[in-house]
């Protein structure tokens, strides 16, 4: 039975209301905004350049640049040069566009909002992209979502809801000074490169609406396949992530086998690895628990949705006791740890399902589930519990969600 099919009256009455939360979400979205990691650390530049014009300011001056300027690593500061003139400007430099986009270049790269760049220790350059929180949500959500406007406006509230989430909550980044980075230890963002219409137009329907629960924002996680049922955070993560998060509770994803349907992600739902015995003896060396040459792995523990969640691996010379589901998988260089393991000769097979941690949203399930009639707040209302949509960015209005009908 399609998804569209078991919508109730009650349903019926909540969709209506999530359709007048999406416009009066809009007149306050432009009032958030966050800050993005580009390049920092290790991956810092020593210089870049920043096309079209610029209005800048600096800890020294300021001023309009209508051409491609360089910034520079000079010292403990910045150095600017454009049309041949150079100038030192301190330790740090802000970018706003002045021309006819509403966006900087920087390196060739299209970014919202704008632009602050430090010097940092080791004559480097620490770029952070202070942008409105819808402009972020914009390049984030083709990277994290396949094509389709239902699972699009899954992916949009999601990926706000976290943002928010790591911005003001857990503040994963704020010892490095900004809010967020640009990869899968936050979220994937490539600022206006990665946008679509399809996209932007999700990220417009659904602008200012978050996840909560008992009126704060949640811990929107997602991975990309559960393999058949998402994972509880207590037994993916024991101890590990502080907080209650009741919403994040192992729930069945019967639509995951959706990953079938997509190219170069067919094996999501059924993979099938061998790794020798010697791999194993070197990835648990790294760890200094070398047991001699690896006779066996055993596995002696399962979480509720059936992952691997302790193993015995038996060697020569001893046996050592790996636990935990992230652990396991580093160990055995698996996608995810919803497997069984086999010894074959001095290898052993390994065969399992799904990709990622399994916690929260299983982005291939949603996409499966919105493709078969389900709409976005359905979607949400299965695999996080209890949960309200809200707007104004968790200070508005709210929705309960209720999770659909399991289809027959």
């Amino acid at each position: 039975m399609r998804g569209r099919g078991l919508i109730a009256a009650a349903e019926r009455t909540a969709v209506a209301a999530i359709a007048l939360l999406a416009i009066a979400a809009i007149a306050c979205a432009d009032e958030q905004s966050i800050r993005v990691g580009l390049r920092y650390g290790a991956h810092a530049p020593t210089s870049v350049t920043i096309g079209g014009a610029v209005d800048w300011k600096a800890e020294r001056g300021g001023g309009r640049c209508g051409e491609a300027l360089r910034l520079s690593a000079e010292g403990d500061g910045v150095r600017l040069s454009s049309a041949g003139a150079e100038r030192d400007v301190g330790g740090w430099v802000e970018l706003n566009p002045a021309g006819s986009d509403p966006w900087l270049e920087l390196d060739g790269s299209a970014y919202r909002g704008r632009l602050r760049i430090e010097a940092q220790q080791g004559g480097r350059l620490k770029i952070v992209n202070i942008v409105a929180l819808e402009d972020y949500v914009r390049g984030v959500l083709a990277n994290e979502m396949f094509p389709d406007d239902e699972a699009y406006k899954v992916q949009a509230v999601i990926s706000r809801t976290l943002a928010v989430y790591i911005r003001d909550v857990e503040q994963r980044h704020a010892a490095e000074g900004f809010d967020v980075c640009t990869a899968g230890h936050c979220q994937v963002y490539r600022g206006v490169d990665s946008e679509t219409p399809d996209s932007n137009a999700a990220v417009a329907a659904t602008a200012g609406q978050v996840l909560t629960w008992r009126g704060r924002v949640i811990f929107a996680a997602y991975h990309s396949n559960a393999g058949g049922a998402t994972e509880g955070v207590d037994a993916a993560w024991p101890g590990s992530v502080p907080g209650d998060f009741p919403y994040l509770q192992r729930v069945e994803s019967p639509y995951d086998a959706e990953a079938r349907t997509l190219p170069g992600y067919e094996w999501c739902y059924g993979w099938d690895r061998t790794i020798s015995g010697a791999d194993v003896r070197s990835r648990l060396g790294v760890q200094r628990a070398d047991i001699g040459e690896v006779r066996d792995v055993v596995v002696r523990g399962r979480t509720p949705s059936g992952r691997v969640s302790q193993l015995d691996v038996i060697g020569s010379r001893g046996r050592v006791r790996v636990r935990g589901t992230d652990a396991v998988c580093a160990l055995l260089d698996t996608p995810s740890a919803l497997f069984d393991v086999t010894r074959i000769g001095s290898s052993f097979r390994v065969r399992g399902r799904g990709l990622g941690h399994g916690v929260g949203l299983s982005q291939q399930g949603a996409l499966g589930m919105a493709r078969a009639g389900y709409t976005y707040a359905q979607i949400l209302g299965h695999y996080y519990a209890g949960v309200a949509l809200t707007e104004d960015y968790g200070g508005g209005a709210s929705v309960p969600l209720r999770p659909p009908e399991r289809p027959r």
